[in-house]
């Protein structure tokens, strides 16, 4: 009920700013993204959940003027809209703290943070990759928070090692199929191979063994998943740390394969830095939203990483070209929802 009204009341001062400020209704990719108080969008390697009507979107809060050697990550951070153009500041939902015995230790690595709705169980399940302070990262864990609400606060339960290693795993995605069935696609460390492993009826551990994803390229990090028509899309980039790599994409018919390898579905040049689509305009992907409401209408979303001051990492937002059944993604300087009419 809390979350509710909070929602109708924002949803109504959102009416009313598209009424005053018509240019906040464009995305412009590659710049700094405001939220509806005028400031930055502190959302990053995040993802979106649709749940009645509202779209919320889940990131790594990262403290102004730290950097990531620094420990920059605080947690969870959470907006929501009506309409992905103007989003609305509703706090940090999941925080990380002072007590060095805890996973949660505000010296971990916290990253790439995607929340599900599971229907059978009434709770939202937020997934992060998790390295423990001082442990470096040739071990990676998912942890797993919890709440009754998209808003939190997310209770964190545990970690889990995914891909059936004792190095656990890298960079993830978390696929729900239309029947409710949970999936974890994630680079297997060390030997950085692409798996996939089903999570249990409560989302909280993976149900069995974790199989190779058949086609899928060797350290291909930065996985984003959607399915159209029968047909899995995994948008993802190559492994080269904090820079800037060409993008991978891949369809199949089944989420271990085999897959096919379709190169890279960017083009174009981000006007803001210089940098095409053989660097992915200067991003590396996050997520790939569904946009209600729209028939085969798709967003792919990309992060500037500024590792040296993370707080002002960006945010690119584009548009799925559709042809052919396969996924083309176009630089465009900025845009609006009419492109999907």
């Amino acid at each position: 009920m809390k979350y509710g009204i909070i929602l109708l009341l924002f949803i109504g001062l959102s009416q009313l700013h598209a009424q005053d400020n018509i240019s906040k209704k464009r995305i412009v990719p590659g710049e700094l993204w405001n939220d509806s108080r005028g400031n930055p969008i502190n959302a990053h390697g995040g993802g979106v959940l649709f749940y009645n009507e509202i779209y919320y979107w889940y990131g790594t809060h990262k403290t102004p003027g730290l950097s990531e050697t620094n420990h920059a990550d605080g947690g969870i951070h959470c907006y929501a809209s009506n309409d992905l153009t103007i989003w609305y500041d509703m706090g940090r939902v999941l925080y990380l703290n002072d007590d060095e015995r805890h996973d949660l230790f505000n010296e971990c690595n916290f990253d790439r943070p995607k929340v599900i709705f599971n229907a059978k169980t009434g709770n939202f399940v937020a997934f992060f990759k998790l390295y423990l302070k001082g442990h470096g990262s040739e071990t990676g864990y998912v942890g797993v928070a919890v709440s009754k609400s998209p808003l939190g606060p997310f209770n964190y339960s545990h970690k889990f090692l995914g891909g059936n290693s004792p190095n656990g795993s890298g960079d993830f995605a978390m696929f729900q199929e239309e029947n409710g069935d949970l999936y974890h696609l994630t680079v297997r460390k060390p030997d950085k191979a692409f798996v996939v492993g089903k999570m249990n009826d409560e989302y909280l551990m993976p149900e069995g063994k974790y199989l190779v994803c058949q086609g899928i390229l060797e350290k291909t990090e930065a996985p984003a998943i959607v399915k159209r028509n029968g047909v899995y899309h995994l948008l993802a980039s190559g492994s080269s740390g904090w820079s800037p790599n060409a993008a991978r994409y891949y369809t199949s018919t089944s989420l271990t394969g085999p897959w096919e390898y379709h190169g890279n579905p960017c083009s174009g040049t981000n006007s803001g830095n210089g940098l095409g689509s053989d660097k992915t305009y200067g991003g590396q992907s996050t997520f790939i939203l569904k946009v209600h409401g729209h028939t085969n209408a798709y967003v792919a979303m990309f992060d500037i990483n500024k590792p040296e001051n993370p707080y002002e990492s960006l945010h690119i937002w584009l548009p799925v070209d559709i042809r052919d059944n396969k996924f083309y993604i176009q630089w465009l300087d900025n845009w609006d929802l009419d492109i999907f009419k």
